[in-house]
């Protein structure tokens, strides 16, 4: 079959369009002829791992070669380039090999705009209730072992309970274990504290960089302080709006995802703010109590329906 033969060498020496490339990829992975196009591969294999000058490296390619099913044979040495064809042919064989075993996970990527929120039901029958502006990545199918998800944002979760079978929510600075139960975790990259609130069942909560785990009981509420690092766990419904030492930027940023506004910052300051407000709370009473207690700071609405935030220069 010299056509195979030239069609993977040409291919390797980058000899085709990005559209044949595709179609070549995809050539490459279908059933027809597949003796002939292993054997190509594996001669290519031989010329690419010739090229490995240390023996940590030969191991290295020994072991992938072992787990893909290839031959021992014999080193071909090869005119062709390491540098150039090597990390190029690991994924290529990868992919050929994900895509015949069938190994290949594919996921779900589930995302809010400002001011939307979503339901989303997942593989296992678990419910989450997305808030605005956040993102969730899960599998199309869990594995036998562990259900794991990853937040953006904040979500709010309904947790079937499967016997041996934990539950895992990843955020950027929380790692939340679940048996079943009913939670809430809130962890925006751009906030400078990410917080966890259990109503019924049980959770552990690890800490970004932190050896310790802290057990959640319902009606408890978990906060993480980025910038200190620093835990605060309390009992009581989370507040419907919380800044503890929220810098006027975060401020904005909470504001603009919760009631679906534009904010623009006239100014800078250096404050922190410690405030909590009720589900009756609107944007207007947040920023009139922020202008009380800021005698540096005002507000007004422009003709775009754009709130402005004027900061005094004299501000510290």
């Amino acid at each position: 079959m010299d056509y195979i033969h030239e069609i993977i060498r040409r291919y390797f020496n980058n000899r085709y369009s990005k559209t044949l490339e595709t179609k070549i990829q995809h050539w490459l992975c279908e059933d027809e002829q597949v003796e002939a196009k292993d054997e190509e591969l594996f001669h290519c294999w031989n010329e690419v791992k010739a090229n490995v000058g240390n023996w940590e490296m030969k191991d290295s390619w020994n072991r992938i070669a072992c787990r893909l099913n290839f031959r021992k044979t014999r080193m071909i040495w090869s005119k062709y380039g390491y540098a150039a064809v090597s990390f190029l042919f690991c994924i290529l064989v990868a992919s050929v090999w994900f895509w015949r075993t069938g190994e290949a996970v594919s996921t779900q990527i589930i995302a809010t705009g400002k001011g939307e929120f979503k339901t989303i039901s997942l593989p296992d029958g678990s419910t989450v209730y997305l808030s605005s502006s956040s993102e969730i990545i899960y599998p199309k199918e869990f594995n036998d072992t562990v259900r794991c998800v990853d937040l953006k944002g904040e979500a709010w979760f309904d947790v079937i309970h499967i016997q041996n079978k934990p539950f895992i929510v990843k955020s950027g600075c929380l790692k939340t274990i679940v048996i079943g139960t009913v939670f809430n975790v809130k962890d925006y990259q751009e906030d400078g504290r990410a917080t966890a609130y259990l109503r019924t069942g049980a959770i552990e909560i690890v800490p970004a960089e932190s050896p310790q785990k802290y057990v959640l009981h319902p009606g408890e509420y978990f906060a993480y302080d980025k910038e200190t690092r620093e835990v605060h766990v309390s009992v009581g419904d989370p507040p419907y709006l919380s800044f503890r030492h929220f810098t006027l930027e975060e401020i904005k940023n909470t504001l603009e995802k919760k009631f679906n506004v534009s904010i623009e910052l006239d100014g800078t300051s250096n404050e922190k703010y410690t405030l909590e407000f009720d589900s009756a709370t609107t944007v207007w009473e947040v920023l009139k109590t922020l202008c009380v207690l800021d005698g540096n700071l005002s507000w007004e609405m422009a003709d775009d329906e754009m709130i402005i935030i004027h900061v005094k220069t004299n501000a510290r």
